[in-house]
């Protein structure tokens, strides 16, 4: 990994780590989080009738939206990049992702907000699983795909596609009433950080294990 990139990467993990230690505190306590009314507010203008657009958006980030996802980049990276270390760094990644958020959930034990659910849900609510997972798929498949498509005007629809699509799944799910806007939130932090971990590691090792990866000169 160049060193640029490096410097960014490690200023927005030191970023996410300090959203998360000021979310924390407010959430534990189940205190009332200003950030909370801000996030609700800012979305209430979405009117009722787009409640099923955004249930659409909202299964991309449930178990089967994510592994249809998942499976498309396991075939992509098998066929067109012959990248088995990287098949297996993108499948641990998103498959201990999901775990780990099951794992906090259960430490924090934060009740989801108590309004009228527009879909369904059985887990506790931070950070968002939605959130969190969707953050490390799309990063880590956002990372892949421009080591593949290196060209400025290839990166730019990358990186935005991708973005959107954390930014819309993350958003449904304080549009349907299923998470509070800091739970959202502490998912994207918590996914930033689990996905630029996978990220190092990829880029740290793909030499050593060289005969699962194909070497070039992109990191």
């Amino acid at each position: 990994m160049h060193f640029a990139k490096r410097k960014a990467v490690l200023i927005g993990i030191a970023f996410s780590i300090l959203i998360i230690l000021m979310l924390l505190p407010g959430v534990l306590q189940d205190r009332h989080l200003l950030i909370d009314t801000a996030g609700k507010s800012l979305l209430a203008p979405v009117p009722d009738g787009l409640d099923p657009l955004f249930i659409s958006i909202t299964h991309l980030g449930d178990r089967k939206g994510v592994g249809i996802t998942a499976l498309i980049v396991l075939m992509w990276l098998l066929f067109k990049r012959r990248d088995f270390f990287a098949m297996g760094i993108f499948a641990m990644g998103v498959a201990l992702g999901n775990e780990l958020n099951k794992l906090l959930k259960e430490l924090i034990g934060r009740e989801r907000p108590d309004l009228e659910h527009l879909v369904h849900v059985k887990s506790l609510s931070f950070p968002s699983g939605h959130a969190m997972v969707s953050s490390i798929l799309y990063i880590l498949i956002a990372y892949f795909l421009t080591r593949e498509y290196t060209g400025r005007k290839a990166k730019f629809w990358i990186y935005g596609l991708s973005g959107s699509m954390i930014l819309l799944i993350g958003a449904s799910r304080v549009i349907l009433n299923v998470h509070y806007p800091s739970d959202v939130i502490g998912g994207y932090a918590f996914g930033f950080i689990w996905a630029s971990c996978w990220i190092y590691l990829y880029s740290a090792l793909r030499i050593k294990y060289s005969w699962l990866s194909p070497i070039n000169k992109q990191t």
